[in-house]
């Protein structure tokens, strides 16, 4: 199988986060919850992370992440590893400063969208992963971890590693909130 998630990374505080997404903040767990939308301040780098289980949940709150960037830099990672497809993107003063996209699934093994203005260390990441694909007999995707290393150097985690509680403040799983339901026309006439 493999992990098909959304995380977001902000400098925005926890709760400043959970609330300019729409979200609600649950109950605190003592581990890093697994199959669970949560979020967590790491004790090393203070980046908020913002764990969804919905890899298309960056896209979907694209205009609240831009209006949070504002404020706070924040990260948009998108993974799919059933199809070794794999995204990140960069939001500060309100817009997109970059983003990296890698489409493993494709006849290009070496697939890479590049857009914006690229951290400095982006080559050098770049060129450490093609020539490990290079010279690797084996089918090994080594493209797919550049969009995901990228932001890791600055934030400190990418979505395979474990957080021990020592690791954050504090877990706390999000729910979402329920959205509200419309009757139509006929069935508020016909009370169904």
């Amino acid at each position: 199988m493999g992990f098909r998630i959304c995380y977001l990374a902000s400098e925005a505080l926890p709760d400043e986060l959970i609330d300019k997404l729409g979200l609600t903040k649950g109950d605190p767990v003592e581990e890093m919850p697994d199959g669970n939308w949560w979020t967590a301040r790491l004790n090393s780098t203070g980046w908020t992370i913002l764990w969804s289980e919905d890899e298309g949940f960056g896209r979907s709150v694209r205009d609240q992440v831009a209006e949070l960037s504002q404020k706070h830099r924040t990260y948009i990672c998108e993974v799919n590893e059933t199809v070794m497809w794999s995204s990140s993107e960069l939001w500060q003063n309100g817009r997109q400063i970059w983003k990296v996209t890698h489409a493993g699934d494709g006849e290009h093994r070496f697939d890479l969208s590049e857009i914006g203005e690229l951290p400095a260390t982006y080559n050098e990441l770049k060129q450490r992963h093609v020539l490990a694909q290079v010279d690797k007999e084996e089918n090994i995707d080594y493209a797919f971890e550049i969009p995901l290393d990228l932001p890791a150097l600055e934030i400190g985690f990418r979505h395979d590693n474990y957080l021990g509680a020592e690791d954050v403040e504090v877990f706390n799983i999000i729910t979402l909130k329920s959205p509200k339901i419309t009757r139509s026309l006929l069935s508020r006439i016909f009370g169904k």
